[in-house]
């Protein structure tokens, strides 16, 4: 196999020099567990407001940057770690598959740089403004003044934001269990984002109760465990739900007005007035 390879590169090696062709450094992009797919970023969207992946806050960037964006740190793409504004019209903008996930604690990130060439670098990244708001990182909403504030936000540590994140979701999460039936698992399966996505995508990104078809949207659709067991990943113990027929299920799941104008639109225009929610 590798003499191969080295006979193809020989090969294309011989027609460059022939056609005069420049020579291009291919520089290899780590993965580091990187994300994908649009949908995989959806997926992270959390009732609680947070990125979660395996009951766990995560961060999201967009690793491609241009020489303008990479200049001064203050320039350069931010990292996400909320449902906040950016995220969402991303979102509705069909532009997600530009973001990656990430957990590194050691404040610098893997990004892409065209410097000539695409390389791949580590380098520093300030966290979204929107994102501390969202959360209400310490201090961040009072501090006075847009000094004050860029101090929070030069200062911002993954290690320690994470874990605020972290204190954050276990609240969320406490407060949730205590509206579960007693005795039934509040934790989803380890591949449970894997398999939200595959039942979705088999149920045609279609809504099973109202039968609102949402494939351009597929972030409005959750999935419900019927007998209330997260753990219970049996076809027959899920369904695929609109957030607005799921919040019929959850007394305490409030549905977005943004989120809630999309799926009435898109029911309209599917001649669905008359479904529930």
């Amino acid at each position: 196999m590798q003499n191969n390879v080295n006979d193809v590169i020989r090969r294309l090696e011989a027609i460059r020099l022939r056609v005069g062709g420049r020579k291009v450094e291919f520089v290899p992009r780590i993965r580091d567990r990187d994300l994908a797919t649009p949908e995989e970023v959806e997926n992270l969207f959390h009732p609680s407001g947070l990125l979660i992946y395996l009951q766990n806050p995560v961060f999201v960037y967009i690793r491609d940057h241009t020489v303008g964006t990479f200049a001064d740190t203050k320039d350069r793409r931010r990292i996400h770690f909320s449902v906040c504004t950016t995220l969402r019209n991303m979102r509705n903008q069909g532009r997600f598959e530009r973001y990656r996930r990430t957990t590194r604690v050691d404040d610098v990130y893997l990004i892409d740089v065209r410097l000539g060439r695409y390389g791949e670098i580590e380098a520093p990244l300030y966290p979204c403004k929107h994102c501390l708001k969202e959360v209400d990182y310490p201090s961040y909403r009072t501090t006075f003044g847009r000094e004050g504030r860029q101090r929070i936000v030069e200062d911002f540590r993954a290690r320690d934001a994470l874990e605020f994140l972290r204190e954050k979701f276990r609240v969320f999460d406490s407060k949730t269990r205590n509206v579960q039936p007693a005795g039934l698992s509040t934790s989803y399966s380890p591949d449970w984002p894997q398999l939200s996505s595959w039942y979705r995508r088999r149920r045609g990104f279609t809504c099973e109760e109202c039968k609102v078809q949402l494939i351009g949207a597929p972030y409005l659709l959750d999935m419900h465990h019927i007998d209330g067991d997260k753990r219970n990943d049996q076809d027959q113990n899920l369904r695929c739900l609109c957030k607005l027929c799921h919040a019929h299920m959850h007394p305490h799941y409030n549905v977005s007005d943004h989120h809630r104008e999309l799926i009435l639109e898109a029911r309209r225009k599917q001649n669905l007035d008359d479904a529930s929610g």
